[in-house]
């Protein structure tokens, strides 16, 4: 028997209420499914750390909608031969991700806003680049997402030199349905 606890956040006009419902079903999910779900077998996961599961791993993620099949593939520290302008003491770090929308809905919002990067020094903001893998299209590859469509893409961050990358989070629609997911770099 599968046990899955689901928390819904609902906020609005600076208040927030937090509901939690059980549900229980004797499906099992297909293995390739069972990502956080289950382990092989169907016996219930172990509960992550806070520091996320290891880059490369693949995630869904309940959307306005529909559902993302996120994964971050990898992270380039630091990201040589951009362009990219960042403040003196700074340089750039790319994301490179893949995101299928596995449906029923349309997904549309903007890379910058769904992912973010983190040091131990805390969050780090993005950074427009003008050449190379992590080059910043004006359409945004998280922009008109269909229903089993999928897109590839990377983000820049303007990272503090000696301050390495230790995080990578997804939060979809830029974090307003409450669901999110995190990547640990390293």
């Amino acid at each position: 028997m599968l046990l899955v606890a689901a928390g819904l956040m609902t906020v609005g006009c600076g208040t927030a209420a937090h509901t939690t419902s059980t549900l229980r079903t004797t499906l099992k999910p297909p293995a390739k499914e069972a990502g956080r779900l289950a382990k092989p077998g169907g016996a219930p996961a172990k509960p992550r750390n806070d520091t996320g599961v290891p880059v490369g791993t693949t995630e869904r993620v309940p959307a306005d909608g529909t559902t993302l099949v996120v994964k971050v593939t990898k992270v380039i520290d630091p990201l040589v031969g951009s362009g990219a302008k960042v403040p003196a003491g700074m340089e750039p770090v790319g994301v490179v991700v893949s995101a299928r929308n596995a449906g029923p809905g349309g997904y549309d919002s903007s890379a910058t806003s769904d992912f973010g990067l983190l040091t131990a020094a805390g969050p780090v903001s993005p950074v427009y680049v003008p050449t190379g893998i992590c080059q910043t299209y004006i359409q945004d590859f998280m922009n008109e997402v269909g229903p089993g469509q999928a897109r590839n893409g990377c983000i820049a961050f303007a990272v503090p030199l000696g301050k390495a990358p230790t995080t990578v989070r997804f939060s979809a629609d830029g974090g307003t349905v409450g669901h999110g997911v995190s990547w640990r770099i390293g």
